[in-house]
């Protein structure tokens, strides 16, 4: 779905909490780094708008205060961390009718389960806090922390601790509680192994990267592994969860190929109960000499459905989780400064089904310090294909940084 905002606090709190912690942070770091801590951030409004003909136009309200705190040492030690404050204003409530067939409504009705996605009116979370050490070619961090891999750029099918919001697949993810150790070498050449502690050490996930580059073929190259808890799949009969260990190894690659940015990435997923599959993602760009960026991606994702109309259990784990509706879509872009403060930007997403998503946008720097994006989603064709049409929403987000 289209919401930016999946929970939200209450501004009074968060800034008796955020005072709290500019007093007591610097405090307890001394022992170990120094006394002056570096705090940064911003405040951003975000306001959306959607359209649909059956269930008319629905409002989201956030406002959202983020703010980092960073220390290091002399001793290769380093200290980051920031902190979410979001707040819903206005309906929490929200009806995903409109993105969904009229099949999967009948179904969702018939087995009770509403078709409304609520949003938690306030929200004070910890989005990343992570320790780091470094010494010569050996990096270890520990903590909430960003494990994204994988060039593409609608879809990532080796990042399997991170989801995208395919109408900004560039904004902000919440970290991923976890051990990191880095070895690297030469050009490019980096060993990544990942802990990712659970309950027990069998549900505990592990991932390993392991990437260079290759001079003779000018391509950075890697290879991933992954052992992980799966629960972005749900039972047919009764869509609830099903948790199942997930084995993954994936390939990226990403260089230039007859005059083109190319890139690749795809891996193949063993399950412990549902059907193994395979997902690629492959794109070329290539920018023309007035500064236009062009891009085109495709996405083969063979754990859905051939055709539509599409199951009811693969929508809601789109919805709840992400994950891709329909076994292709292609995405084709363009991206250009029109001033020295103004870029626009246009996106196509289009399944072999007859459904699209037009997604325009355009980010202005209004000051120094502040931005303004105004983007948003048309989806065009049937009712029951991956993008089902007659879905209009509209979302501006201003940023204010400190």
């Amino acid at each position: 779905m289209f919401a930016q905002f999946k929970t939200s606090p209450d501004l009074h709190v968060c800034l008796k909490v955020y005072v709290i912690i500019v007093a007591c942070v610097p405090a307890t770091m001394q022992p170990v780094f120094s006394q002056e801590v570096d705090i940064s951030g911003y405040v951003e409004h975000t306001f959306q708008i959607d359209y649909h003909s059956t269930v008319k136009e629905q409002l989201v309200d956030a406002s959202k205060l983020r703010v980092d705190f960073a220390n290091s040492s002399a001793d290769g030690l380093e200290l980051r961390a920031n902190i979410n404050l979001i707040a819903n204003h206005g309906t929490v409530e929200y009806d995903i009718s409109g993105f969904l067939p009229d099949a999967v409504l009948a179904d969702l009705a018939a087995a009770g389960i509403p078709a409304t996605y609520t949003l938690e009116r306030d929200r004070i979370y910890l989005d990343n806090a992570y320790l780091t050490w470094r010494k010569g070619r050996v990096r270890i961090k520990a903590g909430k922390q960003q494990l994204s891999w994988g060039p593409a750029y609608s879809f990532n099918p080796t990042d399997l601790f991170h989801r995208k919001n395919i109408l900004d697949p560039t904004y902000e993810k919440e970290g991923v509680t976890a051990l990191r150790f880095d070895y690297t070498w030469g050009i490019g050449g980096r060993l990544a192994l990942i802990a990712t502690p659970r309950r027990t050490l069998e549900t505990t996930g592990y991932a390993l990267r392991l990437g260079t580059h290759v001079g003779g073929l000018g391509y950075d190259v890697a290879v991933t592994l992954h052992q992980v808890n799966d629960s972005t799949s749900l039972d047919v009969s009764t869509f609830t969860p099903i948790i199942q260990r997930r084995r993954a190894a994936g390939l990226e690659f990403s260089g230039e190929l007859l005059g083109l940015g190319a890139w690749l990435e795809g891996n193949y997923n063993s399950m412990e109960f549902e059907e193994d599959f395979t997902r690629v993602a492959f794109g070329f760009d290539y920018t023309l000499t007035d500064g236009t960026y062009l891009m085109a991606e495709g996405l083969y994702n063979g754990r859905a459905e051939s055709g539509s109309p599409y199951p009811t259990h693969d929508w809601l784990a789109n919805v709840m989780y992400g994950e891709p509706v329909g076994r292709w879509w292609f995405v084709s872009g363009a991206r250009r400064d029109m001033t020295d403060l103004i870029m626009s930007s246009v996106y196509l997403f289009a399944s072999p089904d007859g459904t699209a998503m037009f997604n325009p946008r355009i980010d202005v720097s209004i000051a120094q310090n502040a931005d303004l994006v105004v983007y948003g989603g048309i989806t065009i064709g049937g009712d029951d294909g991956s993008f089902p049409g007659g879905m209009y929403s509209l979302i501006t987000r201003a940023t204010v940084f400190f």
